[in-house]
């Protein structure tokens, strides 16, 4: 029998091992509830970091990985279903065994979560521009009212919907200066609200045309990086992005190619033969180029000039005349006939007028007459003139023609034009850098108001149009400045040969600087986008004894000097994204230095040879990493104003003790401070921040400041309410526009700030403060005159934003426009009082369980806002993760609510599990500006819109909102999407939903009809895109045959709404 033992014991064996599993459920129950406690505060900490990352790389614009937002929400679910263990006593054996079988169960997907937690990677990576978001539809038309613009802009969008093979490519032509660009970025715009497109690029061609460039713009525009040299290794990895986006991920992509001069070759792009999905779109003054290029006579829509009450009605709008102004009309009619129907002309001389007296105007339209203006380059020539000689500082003037140095295009800095023009002495009776700033952003304003300038879409940059550029470079004899951005044109040899005073080159493809160029009157030189073998003359810097400002911009390793000592005369000197890894002490020769910029170079010592700098005002380290400073640096600089040491990859200044106290003398003379303090043993402790007026400071946290160019006076303080108390810190609050708190022991704002207001504060974001239970007192609130964006989250103990009050008085946030509020489950009410947001555009509501309501109604409903509360202006409402909510709005709305949301053009609603009514009863007072509907996972919703058609006034023929996208996911009780109570007759038409052209149903198990009664004559007939999707009964099989049904059923719908 011996034999037998060694089958019979793992067979045995085998058979103990679930029954000892199951017994421990039963034994252990008590060990699993605790390890389930601690291990669930373990994982809340882990998510909470998660939810950190997340949150800074959507405000940074940076790519979130998928799997974060599942995986988040998969932790909300495990805590409330850690939340739902009961407790157990010790002789109900039925209930230990439940409860550790549970508990059990946690621990194991409390592993499972943390061990993919560890496999979540933030890359930091920018979310690509060419990225088309959520945004809104926009209203067609280009928005200036003139009959043959909107013709030719609506012409153009269909042709760019359009799936015929004609319409591929499709371009705008028109001569200079008639507003080709400008009806580019509308249509740019519509389509991207329409989201007709995946991705949308766009790049600037120009007149002098450098693929290795055009080249490198298409790559960081839909997110990737050419690491090809040559050009057709980089046009072939081009082809092969555009083939897997559009073919295998089935991307519908237009690329925009603005201002083409000459035929490009489409292959340098990747983009011949276009792939599927592809579409062109040019914009040109040149129609045979374009047809070269293969757009079809069909697909070229030209842009014409104004007729002749169009270009009165664009002048006369701009200069707004008032009262009886009967010889101004005359005399401004005649103006605009000379301007011979060119938006450009037009805009630039009204603009120039506008606000001045009759004999201006007169003088205007004498120059104009005595001029033989039969060309329209002349007359825009003459236009740019008269308003150049128009302005009246001479400070206008000089920043205006430096700013015709930038390229076709160009974002350029307003910080760059005042560093420069500091250089260059450009400004009269300045003599700090502070008013030098001040003075160059009024500069700019002139010019902008001018029409000289135009505002750039980057926050901190102009642009100049390239018309307005064309007019500054023609005048070299006088102005001494030339601009070359493409070396091998006749137009550079020209300009090199000649002796100039300022020039900008641009450097790709070049090995070396011109030889023959004559750089000895040269005052200001900015050299960008060259290799690092870039050469220049050996003699060159010897030769440049006028030399005033000197840039290199993303020049590799620059090929500095290894002594500046015959520069004397050196003022600025700016090396931005250039490789300065080497020691930098022969800087210290610059001993007439006064603004030194070494942005992105990734410095990582600053050494002493510096602090020899006596004259230096600025100093720019941003980007620096691991930063070292010499002992006696700071100290040595006795003229210094303003010190930027922001730093990259998240690798801050290592500030030893003697640092520590030269920056705390330093502090007491800076006007302009940037610094981060975290994860530093040591830090200054007695900072001096009174003279402080520009400044961005990050305290216990990375600064994170997302925008390149533009400036916002911002504190970021994680600490302790103490901390901040004994600082210094207080002195800045009154000058901060962008605040944010991470502060324990803090129950209301007023504790960090008892003696301190925010005047100028316009961003707040409060997180993770466990003890705030209200923000602002009354008082506080209603002086927050600036506040335009609000954001707290994670706050467990608040309970109202505002406190300290009976009810009694109005708060109003008169320019708050969005507000965000997370995860604050202790809240019941925004304040006692009446709050009026007069501008509020965005909304948005996450994780607060004691609403019920948003809107208040009669009931005993918690709302959020009061009745007489006032929103006028809300656009977008996006509400997720509040479990007890019921309704939005009251079923019955009453006149005075309507007003309030009448402009709400987006509705999202996501986990809202008891929500039943998402709109009232009589919603077309909601309707008349809602472009958007999704709502996700709310279990209660049976019907989007239930509408009671009886107490409804208004739906006839003529009656339609601008609703255009439906969206619901996982409502497993939906049941239609349109519920009418009062329309039987077949032959009665509701139309008020004609405008939906998309409707996309998922996951909702109980859904049939999309409208009832189903024999109602309802106008679906615009819609283009219904989908149905069902994973539930028959699976993939299920899903293929209700897509077929509901495009047939759709096409029955669009057909039967006609006949009435």
């Amino acid at each position: 029998m011996d034999f037998v033992s060694p089958i019979i014991g793992p067979i045995v064996e085998s058979l103990l091992v679930p029954v000892k599993k199951h017994l421990g459920f039963l034994v252990s129950s008590t060990k699993y509830v605790k390890k389930v406690d601690a291990r669930m505060k373990q994982l809340n900490v882990i998510a909470q970091e998660v939810q950190d990352e997340r949150d800074k790389a959507v405000e940074n614009i940076e790519i979130v990985p998928a799997r974060v937002e599942s995986w988040l929400e998969e932790v909300k679910i495990l805590n409330q279903r850690s939340n739902l263990i009961e407790a157990i006593g010790c002789f109900n054996v039925t209930k230990r065994y439940k409860v550790g079988k549970q508990s059990y169960s946690i621990l194991e997907e409390i592993k499972d979560l943390e061990d993919r937690e560890s496999k979540i990677e933030f890359t930091h990576a920018q979310r690509p521009l060419a990225e088309v978001g959520s945004t809104s539809t926009s209203t067609m038309g280009t928005q200036d009212n003139f009959e043959s613009r909107d013709l030719i802009f609506n012409n153009a969008l269909k042709a760019l919907q359009s799936n015929e093979e004609s319409h591929r490519m499709i371009a705008l032509c028109g001569m200079g200066g008639v507003g080709k660009t400008t009806m580019m970025e509308q249509l740019k715009k519509a389509v991207e609200d329409l989201k007709m497109f995946d991705l949308v690029v766009k790049v600037v061609i120009g007149e002098n045309t450098d693929p290795t460039s055009l080249q490198k713009a298409i790559a960081e525009y839909i997110g990737n990086t050419l690491v090809e040299t040559t050009k057709g290794a980089r046009a072939e990895r081009l082809r092969k992005i555009f083939e897997v986006k559009s073919e295998q991920r089935q991307k519908k992509i237009l690329v925009i190619m603005d201002d083409i001069w000459k035929e490009v070759e489409l292959t340098d792009f990747g983009l011949s033969p276009l792939p599927n999905g592809l579409k062109l779109l040019f914009t040109s003054r040149f129609e045979n180029v374009c047809t070269h290029m293969g757009v079809g006579i069909g697909s070229i829509f030209r842009v014409g000039v104004l007729s002749g009450i169009e270009a009165k009605t664009l002048f006369f709008r701009i200069c707004h005349l008032d009262g009886d102004q009967d010889e101004l009309q005359r005399i401004g009619e005649d103006i605009v006939k000379k301007c011979g129907g060119l938006p450009i002309a037009i805009v630039t001389i009204a603009k120039s007028l506008r606000g001045n007296k009759k004999e201006a105007w007169k003088e205007a339209l004498s120059n104009l007459q005595h001029h033989d203006l039969q060309d329209h380059d002349n007359i825009v020539h003459k236009v740019f003139e008269m308003s150049y000689k128009n302005l009246k500082r001479e400070d206008d003037k000089a920043i205006f023609l430096l700013s015709g140095l930038f390229p076709d295009d160009f974002n350029i800095p307003v910080e760059d034009l005042m560093m420069y023009g500091w250089g260059l002495n450009l400004f009269a009776n300045v003599h700090t850098l502070i008013d030098a700033r001040i003075r160059a952003k009024v500069c700019v304003e002139n010019l902008i108001h001018a029409n000289l300038l135009t505002e750039s879409d980057v926050n901190g940059c102009v642009k100049m149009h390239d018309l307005v550029r064309a007019f500054v470079l023609s005048n070299f004899s006088k102005v001494k400045q030339a601009s070359i951005v493409n070396h091998d044109s006749m137009a550079s040899k020209r300009l090199i040969s000649d002796s100039c005073e300022r020039i900008l080159l641009k450097c790709t493809g070049m090995s070396g600087f011109p030889v023959d160029f004559n750089s000895t009157n040269l005052s200001l030189m900015i050299l960008m986008d060259g290799y690092e073998f870039f050469k220049l003359p050996e003699d060159m810097y010897k030769r440049m004894k006028n030399l005033e400002v000197m840039s290199y911009v993303n020049m590799g390793i620059p090929r500095l000097p290894i002594t500046f000592g015959h520069t004397t005369t050196l003022r600025t000197l700016s090396l931005r994204s250039c490789s300065l890894t080497d020691d930098i002490s022969f800087l210290g020769s610059l001993c007439n230095l006064e603004t030194l910029s070494l942005v992105d170079c990734n410095i990582r010592r600053l050494p002493s040879a510096i602090g020899e700098l006596k004259k230096l005002k600025l100093l720019d380290l941003t980007g620096c990493v691991d930063l070292y400073i010499d002992q006696g640096v700071l100290q040595n600089l006795d003229s210094l104003k303003e010190l930027y040491m922001r730093a990259s990859k998240g690798r801050p200044v290592r500030f030893a003790k003697a640092n520590c106290d030269e920056l705390e003398k330093l502090s007491q003379v800076l006007f302009a401070l940037e610094l981060e303090f975290y994860d530093n043993e040591l830090q200054p402790k007695c900072m001096s921040f009174k003279n402080l007026g520009r400044f961005r400071i990050s305290i216990g946290c990375e600064l994170n400041y997302g925008e390149k160019y533009s400036f916002r006076n911002t504190l970021n303080l994680v600490a302790e309410c103490t901390e901040l108390n004994e600082s210094n810190i207080g002195d800045l609050f009154k000058h901060t526009e962008e605040l944010r708190l991470q502060v324990k022991y803090m129950i209301r704002l007023k504790d960090i700030s008892l003696h301190h207001t925010f005047p100028q504060l316009k961003i707040l974001h409060i997180s993770k403060c466990a003890e705030l239970t209200y923000l602002f007192t009354v008082d506080m609130a209603n002086g927050l005159k600036q506040l335009e964006r609000l954001r707290i989250s994670d706050c467990p103990c608040l309970e109202a934003l505002i406190g300290e009050n009976n009810g009694v008085g109005l708060v109003t946030l008169k320019k708050l426009n969005y507000m965000f509020l997370e995860d604050l489950p202790e809240m019941v009410s925004l304040c006692n009082n009446v709050v009026e947001l007069p501008e509020m555009v965005e909304l948005k509501l996450a994780g607060l369980p004691n609403f019920m309501s948003i809107y208040p109604d009669d009931s005993e409903m918690q709302p959020l806002f009061k009745k007489e509360g006032v929103i006028p202006k809300l656009e977008k409402l996006d509400i997720s993760k509040m479990e007890n909510l019921k309704q939005v709005w009251p079923c019955q709305i009453s006149t005075s609510e309507k007003a309030d949301v009448s402009k709400l053009r987006q509705i999202r609603v996501r986990g809202c599990d008891r929500l039943i009514n998402l709109f009232p009863r009589n919603p077309l007072p909601l309707l008349n500006h809602l472009e958007e509907v999704v709502v996700k996972k709310c279990g209660s919703v049976e019907v989007l819109f239930n509408i009671d058609f009886e107490s409804v006034c208004g739906m006839g023929k003529n009656s339609s909102c601008r609703l255009r996208k439906i969206e619901a996911k996982e409502l497993r009780k939906l049941k239609e999407l349109w519920r009418m109570e009062g329309v039987n007759e077949s032959h009665t038409l509701v139309n008020h939903f004609k405008g939906v052209q998309s409707i996309h149903i998922e996951e909702c198990g109980n859904f049939t009809d999309i409208y009832t009664p189903t024999s109602a004559n309802f106008d679906l007939g615009a819609l283009t895109s219904y989908h149905y999707h069902s994973v539930y009964n028959s699976g993939a099989l299920e899903e293929r045959e209700r897509r077929n049904e509901m495009t047939e059923s759709d096409q029955e719908v669009r057909q039967r709404s006609f006949f009435i």
